[in-house]
């Protein structure tokens, strides 16, 4: 009988990603002890994940069918929810990652060249990602609260908003009251996240969807100089609409969609008088866009500080 395909999370997956988590909290300078608490494993363990090849475990990865850069992002933001003492977020943030990457049939090559038993036409895996759309709001919220992105908050306050599937109102978007402020330094949102609960990035997902439909996700952030270059940097695809002076919240909506293309990551709308520069962060659902948010986050951080 073949192994059900989890066994690839649990055996082959998840001791990798710990890997390259104990690395790096290491190089945090965390003990092997307190690693070992927040990862769930002994010390010796530690010591032997510390030891491990960092080229071994890339090929791993590769041998799995997946991109070593999918891996790092993931890592990176699971070591920053375990800095931050959040292990339920970072547990939910990779077992979502593991359902994630076999609900999109990406381990199928690598799970029949381990067990020939596996039928060429299993598709089984499309079974196993339900998260709801709560749930993934509150692994983004989780990601965002992080102080890097805090530089990134423009005075209009940001938020983050999801829309269901076959999304039709503003009902079926998902956001936060009150949007997310800085609090000590940290971003946080002013409440839990609600239907309905942003009129604006409703509009503007609404329409985006109709262009396409996979894109369900969007954040705004400042925009200033600085993260133009941010932008080239990454190699982020991003379109440039405005300045408007005196636009409704209306008219922003309907240019950021009418100026979005298929291959943007972001629309930048450039004001106007009374109006501030908004960066509009587009992504599949919010962790794809919180991604591409602490990457900007990251990256302007080195840029300011080496000004």
């Amino acid at each position: 009988m073949a192994e059900s395909p989890l066994s690839i999370i649990a055996d082959d997956l998840i001791p990798v990603i710990r890997v390259f988590v104990a690395k790096k909290l290491r190089e945090r300078g965390m003990t092997q002890s307190r690693i070992a608490t927040l990862l769930g494993v002994s010390q010796p363990a530690i010591k032997q994940y510390l030891d491990e090849d960092e080229q071994e475990e890339v090929n791993k990865i590769r041998k799995m069918g997946l991109n070593e850069e999918e891996i790092y992002d993931v890592v990176n933001n699971v070591v920053e929810l375990l800095l931050r003492n959040n292990t339920k977020s970072a547990m939910y943030y990779i077992t979502d990652f593991g359902l994630r990457v076999l609900n999109e049939l990406k381990l199928c090559k690598y799970h029949r060249e381990i067990n020939n038993l596996i039928p060429q036409d299993c598709d089984i895996c499309k079974l196993f990602y339900h998260s709801s759309d709560e749930e993934i709001m509150d692994i983004a919220i989780s990601l965002i609260q992080n102080p890097i992105v805090a530089p990134l908050i423009p005075q209009v306050l940001s938020n983050i908003a999801y829309a269901e599937q076959n999304a039709k109102n503003e009902d079926d978007v998902i956001a936060i009251p009150g949007r997310i402020t800085r609090v000590l330094g940290v971003p946080t949102p002013a409440s839990k996240p609600m239907r309905g609960a942003s009129k604006h990035l409703s509009r503007i997902l609404l329409g985006i969807i109709k262009k396409r439909g996979d894109i369900r996700a969007v954040m705004n952030i400042k925009y200033d100089e600085t993260l133009k270059t941010v932008f080239s940097q990454l190699k982020l695809k991003v379109v440039y609409v405005g300045p408007h002076d005196y636009a409704t919240n209306e008219d922003i909506a309907k240019e950021i969609v009418d100026a979005f293309t298929d291959d943007a990551d972001c629309v930048v709308h450039l004001g106007g008088k009374n109006i501030e520069a908004n960066t509009y962060v587009f992504g599949r659902d919010p962790i794809d866009v919180t991604k591409k948010v602490l990457n900007i986050a990251r990256k302007y951080r080195e840029l300011t500080e080496n000004e």
